[in-house]
């Protein structure tokens, strides 16, 4: 398959990765071993970042077979003087600008020569110059299919599209008036439940309110005290839960807390490369094994804050208030959740509300709360993201080699992280500040839980496990992609042109659902 992935304007920095962006949604189609795809990504990036600091225009295109991907980046410059010099580490003859961008440090050539199996390089003075690299792959030896906690409900669908619009991975599709969810993509983000308003989407059951809570341990979120009002503040909330005959009561922040100290030491001592990526958010998780799966290696080997609480209380009943789909999902799955019931906040809220101003709770007076400047801090080397957008762009950048000076990444799916869940109702900022006011000491060891079986990637992104079938379609796809009108507008029930493409390819959809496609019949007069 030979592909010409993109144009590339020397100077434009706003543009610069589009060819390997482009590159990338290729080689994420045809079930190509993640350590390999990596290395293809930097070079093709290492690459295109050359045309762009120091040619005045280029090319790159691509050959993909089912054993090897070759790449050409070809150029119009002022040329190479002495290959030999430029090969070497730390050389560089970048602009102040480009080197004021953090661009042009000298590893571009030696990175992409590190990073393929075979690499050539030419160049003419004053004409320009020409990269060839192979890098060969291996197919994906194991992956496994994704769990979800997100459901649909076809008859309360208005078929507004918004839902297709926010999926960040893609999973939702509205075909024939009905919402569809591909489970093989959704990673539980709650994204789309954030942006219905006519209920059709919602998560999947969980306990009630009926349910005894004595003899039972309940662990509960932070985010979920701060979610009442100015007057009910979270020391109050927490007061009214220990009046529900619960046999312990826990904060989950202490297993967050216990989670953080641990990544921490793990990049100081173990990490093998940096920055590591800290499995806080298991939407995030579910991000990288699905999108970003060459990044697997550098999440932390410990459990989620949830997952660990749950493991920790093992044989125990224990009651979660789960605040976001994904965390309904990690708590349900494994042998551990055998005596694991799981609230939604909305229910939970019912229950402690009642009790918070039926009963009358005794307040203790607010005390201004000294938080280590962890989350969003330079201590420790920790860069907090929150929002899937601001995810997103940070993990490309990690993909495409360009985060050496960060050690740690805490990455959260909502804004704001949890306190920007969907299934939360308090302003997010509001709910952080109302939570950083209040006094909390908490009363367990809490204990980061490694996991016992290391991530796999998840099946999804691949047109087929067989890499050959794989580029036969990816063929089909992009041939049919080229006959569609471009404009990502979702009329047709799928996020985009290319993503309707795909649907048919893989017999999920019709080319016609495209309302700006004509077909033979009503071109003929």
């Amino acid at each position: 398959m030979r592909v010409t992935l993109s144009m590339i304007e020397g100077g434009d920095f706003k543009k610069a990765g589009a060819a390997t962006s482009a590159l990338k949604r290729l080689l994420k189609k045809i079930n190509m071993d993640p350590a390999d795809m990596r290395r293809a990504i930097i070079a093709a990036f290492e690459a295109e970042m050359n045309v762009v600091i120091h040619a005045y225009r280029g090319s790159m295109r691509a050959i993909i077979d089912s054993t090897e991907i070759e790449v050409e980046v070809r150029d119009e410059g002022p040329g190479i003087p002495d290959i030999e010099q430029a090969m070497q580490e730390g050389f560089s003859t970048a602009s102040p600008a480009a080197r004021q961008l953090g661009y042009g440090a000298g590893l571009g050539l030696p990175n992409m020569k590190k990073n393929s199996d075979v690499f050539e390089i030419d160049s003419t003075v004053g004409q320009g110059t020409r990269v060839l690299y192979t890098v060969c792959f291996r197919s994906q030896e194991s992956s496994e299919t994704g769990h979800n906690s997100i459901r649909a409900i076809s008859t309360n669908c208005r078929q507004c599209l918004y839902c297709v619009r926010v999926c960040a991975p893609k999973a939702l599709r509205v075909y024939d008036g009905k919402p569809q969810i591909l489970r093989e993509l959704c990673i539980d983000c709650a994204a789309c439940i954030g942006v219905c308003k006519s209920g059709a989407l919602t998560t999947a059951s969980a306990m009630s309110e009926a349910q005894p809570f004595e003899e039972k341990v309940l662990l509960v979120p932070p985010h979920f005290l701060a979610q009442f009002s100015a007057a009910i503040y979270p020391s109050r909330v927490l007061a009214g839960i220990r009046k529900l005959a619960f046999r312990e009561v826990y904060l989950t922040e202490a297993w967050e807390n216990a989670l953080r100290s641990a990544v921490i030491r793990y990049a100081a001592e173990e990490a093998r490369q940096l920055p590591v990526i800290s499995p806080v958010c298991p939407a995030i998780v579910n991000l990288i094994r699905l999108r970003f799966q060459s990044l697997i290696e550098v999440i932390a080997p410990f459990l989620s804050p949830f997952e660990a609480a749950r493991n920790q209380f093992n044989g125990q009943k224990v009651v979660f208030v789960a605040c976001c789909p994904c965390q309904l999902t990690a708590l349900t799955a494994g042998s551990f959740s055998r005596n694991v019931e799981v609230m939604m906040p909305a229910t939970f809220r019912h229950v402690v509300q009642r009790v918070v101003m039926e009963e009358g709770v005794e307040e203790r007076l607010q005390q201004v709360r000294i938080i280590p400047p962890a989350n969003g801090s330079a201590l420790n080397g920790i860069l907090e993201a929150c929002g899937m957008r601001h995810v997103i762009d940070v993990l490309e950048k990690l993909e495409n080699g360009r985060l050496r000076d960060v050690r740690i990444l805490e990455l959260y799916a909502c804004e704001c992280g949890c306190y920007g869940s969907p299934l939360l109702t308090e302003q997010p900022f509001v709910a952080r500040y109302r939570w950083s006011r209040t006094q909390v000491e908490h009363a367990i060891a809490a204990k980061a839980i490694r996991r016992t079986a290391p991530l796999k990637p998840r099946t999804g992104m691949g047109l087929s496990a067989d890499v050959s079938q794989a580029i036969e379609k990816l063929s089909e796809l992009e041939e049919l992609a080229k006959s569609l009108p471009g404009k990502d507008c979702g009329l047709c029930g799928a996020p985009t042109c290319d993503a309707l493409a795909e649907d048919v390819v893989m017999g999920r959809a019709r080319k016609k659902a495209c309302p700006y496609v004509i077909d033979d019949a009503e071109r003929a007069p």
